[in-house]
């Protein structure tokens, strides 16, 4: 049986100061995700009520993807910016 897709949301809140630094990023990790072969979605969105919060909304096609995900360097170099305040990330799955 092949593996099941891995879907996950994420609520990210940008450290004071930093909104538009982490919309940058956000940006930048996004380009490059949506290129890689195991992404199926990727896409992020605006709190238009609340600045610097964003909401990703991310599906790869099984845990592996999301592991090669993970590794690449921009999504090392996202991490490493340090923009972020706060990212809660909820696994999902369709019912």
């Amino acid at each position: 049986m092949a593996e099941e897709r891995v879907e996950m949301t994420a609520f990210i809140s940008a450290k004071p100061g930093k909104e538009a630094e982490l919309k940058v990023a956000l940006r930048e990790v996004v380009a490059e995700t949506v290129k890689e072969p195991g992404c199926i979605q990727f896409q992020v969105l605006e709190d238009l009520e609340n600045p610097g919060r964003f909401v990703l909304w991310e599906i790869f096609e099984s845990r592996e993807a999301l592991r090669v995900h993970m590794e690449k360097d921009y999504t090392r170099a996202y991490f490493a910016k340090g923009f972020m305040e706060r990212t809660q990330v909820m696994k999902l799955k369709t019912i």
